[in-house]
């Protein structure tokens, strides 16, 4: 190649091609870093209770039918038919008429290595009635059909069963039950479910029940909202909750003492009731985050280090040629390795303390670095400084997008549009072609 100005272009695109190798290993140490906290949460919940799900309360009654039922048989070749009784069973899934959940989450930090994450424990009560199955929930029935009532069942399903702590309380129609293992609800089998010896006759009776329970969990905590008029109350000391689920709250409160919040539903907005049996709906739902994730954030602030090697290697270039100091390409190379190292210094100080504390000490050690570096080999401090100012920038700059995520893009496009600009303002006046050209030498006759 005879210009050595596009010579030297090619080989800064291929240094800065190279460093983006070093950038994909940090890449890669930040998704193992994640990794080993997702792990690390898991083993807090395998030693505590995992997410928790509640679902129910669901009243379930057997009845037993005794009809008389016509068969067809052949006697001597002949169809005949006869009466005979049989039986058959019916089971009665109701869902309450009202229902209301009310709990408070006690939440305190468990640490696993360098990783902590949010448990709890909700000490609640769910309340509300029933209406007493009846005949017409039956499907038709036999000729001269008798029915027996067989005794109700009241079962609630716990995702995570290991985390009911304490021995919860359970009523019906004025009865404390007896409390067994397994829910038998379809699409949760694990909870707990009490029979009640209560008489059923088909009759349309309201049955008040209230449960009082216990709960431990990490992260999260669901509540399917089975009545055909749900409500539920939830306050907790975590100043950061996240509310998902199928139903924001109607109404919240949060604050650094913790949060309050309240969701209402009914059966005609929740859908079929035999849906969310069936596990389907996540209900009312909220998740005890972390505003801060540092791996998030750190990931983020690698995806702009091609963009910190760019303008890095543009200013040098332009330095270069406009004060004819040469930079060699090694000395192009360890720069975007020092910015490179920055990104892996980030993440493992973020892992000791805040995000914000590690960004600034990483930044500051880089710029340093930098500086010193340069103030070296362009032949001055104030050359130096100027380029750490320019990093500084750069770095605040980056320090302003990673904290307004929302406004990220946004940020990121005015970022590259204003380095554009000064890049095209600052050059509009270079003669490329000048630059390109090697130095003419001119020759003169030298009298003997």
């Amino acid at each position: 190649m005879k210009n050595p100005l596009l010579l030297k272009c090619a080989l800064l695109a291929l240094i800065a091609a190279l460093l983006l190798i070093p950038l994909a290993m940090i890449e890669r140490t930040i998704d193992e870093r994640t990794m080993h906290r997702a792990e690390a949460i898991h083993a807090i919940a395998a030693s505590t209770a995992g997410e928790q799900s509640i679902v129910g309360p669901v009243l379930t009654v057997r009845v037993e039918e005794e009809y008389d039922d016509e068969k067809s048989y052949e006697s001597n070749g002949e169809p005949k038919k006869k009466w005979v009784r049989s039986k058959r069973t019916h089971i009665l899934s109701v869902v309450p008429r009202v229902l209301h959940l009310d709990g408070a989450l006690a939440v305190e930090k468990r640490a696993y290595g360098l990783h902590a994450t949010a448990v709890y424990e909700l000490q609640g009560n769910i309340t509300g009635s029933f209406d007493a199955p009846s005949v017409a929930a039956l499907p038709p029935l036999g000729p001269n059909a008798q029915l027996s009532w067989g005794m109700p069942t009241l079962a609630v399903g716990i995702a995570d069963p290991r985390g009911i702590t304490g021995a919860p309380k359970m009523e019906l129609a004025g009865k404390v039950l007896d409390l067994r293992r397994a829910a038998h609800i379809h699409g949760m089998e694990s909870g707990f479910h009490g029979v009640s010896d209560t008489v059923l006759d088909g009759k349309p009776v309201s049955l008040p029940f209230r449960i009082d329970l216990r709960l431990a969990g990490t992260g999260s905590l669901g509540f399917v909202p089975l009545g055909e008029v749900s409500t539920a109350e939830l306050r907790g000391n975590w100043p950061h909750p996240s509310f998902g689920g199928d139903f924001l709250p109607r109404s919240r409160e949060t604050g650094k003492d913790g949060f309050t919040a309240r969701w209402s539903t009914t059966g005609l907005a929740s859908g079929a009731e035999g849906a969310k049996i069936n596990g389907e709906a996540q209900g009312f739902q909220v998740r005890l985050i972390d505003p801060v994730d540092v791996y998030r954030q750190a990931l983020r602030a690698v995806k702009y280090g091609v963009l910190f090697v760019v303008l890095s290697f543009t200013a040098f270039f332009m330095f270069e040629h406009l004060k004819t100091l040469p930079i060699h390409p090694i000395q192009y190379f360890l720069v975007g390795l020092a910015q490179a190292v920055f990104f892996l210094l980030l993440t493992s100080l973020s892992e000791h303390i805040s995000f914000a504390l590690a960004y600034l000490a990483a930044a500051a050690a880089s710029i340093l670095l930098i500086g010193i570096y340069l103030a070296s080999i362009l032949h001055g401090w104030h050359r130096g400084l100027g380029f750490s100012a320019g990093l500084s920038i750069l770095y605040a700059a980056l320090f302003g997008i990673l904290r307004s995520e929302q406004n990220a893009l946004l940020l990121g496009s005015l970022l590259l549009f204003v380095a554009l600009a000064g890049l095209m303002l600052g050059t509009r006046r270079i003669d490329w072609y000048g630059l390109g050209k090697p130095a003419q030498h001119v020759a003169t006759d030298v009298a003997p």
